[in-house]
């Protein structure tokens, strides 16, 4: 093989491989862009729900709380078994959308950190007893 073949397979290996990064940019860009859209709707359903006195309630405080505090507040995946399958979805979306996100995900909320905060109390709370 001569080298001028080598260098012509090695260039279209490396437009392949390009092109290929580049539709998983414009992919990505694409998700980024439809959580944006559905990620704050998730937010507030779980917030809704997070807001109650449910069985259902805590498990969505925890699944914020892990959102905005991960270290202090890790992820249980099993609270995503025992919410309902609408909280199912709006748990992995505000997983997803926090992953892809520029902002966190408190700040999308007026008072964001205060709600934050009365949920880390009520959980606090509910550990000390």
């Amino acid at each position: 093989m001569t080298m001028h073949r080598v260098t012509e397979r090695l260039r279209e290996r490396s437009r392949q491989a390009m092109e290929k990064i580049l539709a998983q940019e414009a992919d990505a860009e694409q998700r980024r862009a439809q959580l944006e859209l559905v990620g704050p709707e998730a937010l507030r359903r779980l917030i809704d729900v997070a807001s109650g006195h449910t069985g259902q309630s805590q498990h969505c405080r925890r699944i914020l709380l892990a959102a905005y505090n991960g270290p202090t507040w890790p992820l249980d995946i099993t609270r995503l078994r025992v919410i309902d399958r609408d909280l199912q979805r709006a748990a992995l979306t505000l997983i997803e959308w926090a992953t892809y996100t520029p902002r966190e995900l408190h700040e999308y909320l007026d008072d964001g950190d205060r709600l934050m905060q009365r949920f880390w109390d009520t959980e606090t709370h509910k550990e000390e007893d």
